[in-house]
């Protein structure tokens, strides 16, 4: 049997970047207007997908809470995470056992997106920063059309159409909170 540790990836190229905004009408207006980019979709006003070709998204921007002025010289807002995208879910259990077999952190996945209904895997690089393994993301062009819309936030489906059954880990702490208000808790 094949060692897990010793798998490696093959991604077939850089897919998005999820950027932290102060003001997210502000940030929206700039790479809508000055960069050009098209919305597909939105979660609640929190966040909001972006394209610039066919992927459903190639930049998001992620509304940073409350209390986040403007940033002081030579300090820029985050990246919550880039991605590469694999071709295959297969592969993305084969990266997923390989995280494992090498003690490599998981933040959160396999999942399946509700926006961009994309398959995801996000682990941390040394530095702790989120990088993401993604594939099958929706496709949007002249043979393809679609219609932006505005998921709710609160909803599972919103971040993982698959309801957790193909996690590798605990739930991030707001969507444990938001399972916990379903059942009543």
């Amino acid at each position: 049997m094949t060692d897990p540790a010793a798998y490696r990836p093959r991604p077939t190229r850089l897919g998005h970047l999820v950027l932290k905004v102060r003001d997210i009408d502000r940030s929206l207006a700039f790479y809508n207007e000055v960069v050009g980019l098209e919305v597909s979709d939105w979660i609640d006003h929190h966040m909001v997908f972006l394209r610039a070709g066919a992927d459903h998204h190639d930049l998001a921007l992620l509304q940073l809470p409350p209390g986040h002025g403007a940033a002081p010289a030579g300090h820029y807002p985050a990246v919550e995470h880039f991605s590469y995208r694999l071709e295959s879910l297969d592969e993305m259990e084969k990266v997923a056992a390989m995280l494992i077999a090498r003690g490599i952190t998981i933040d959160r996945g396999i999942g399946k997106h509700g926006p961009g209904a994309n398959s995801f895997l996000v682990f941390r690089d040394p530095d702790g920063n989120n990088v993401e393994f993604y594939t099958d993301m929706t496709q949007i062009d002249a043979d393809h059309p679609y219609t932006a819309s505005v998921w709710d936030g609160q909803q599972l489906d919103t971040f993982d159409r698959w309801h957790l059954e193909h996690f590798l880990v605990p739930p991030p702490a707001r969507i444990s909170a938001l399972i916990d208000k379903e059942d009543g808790q």
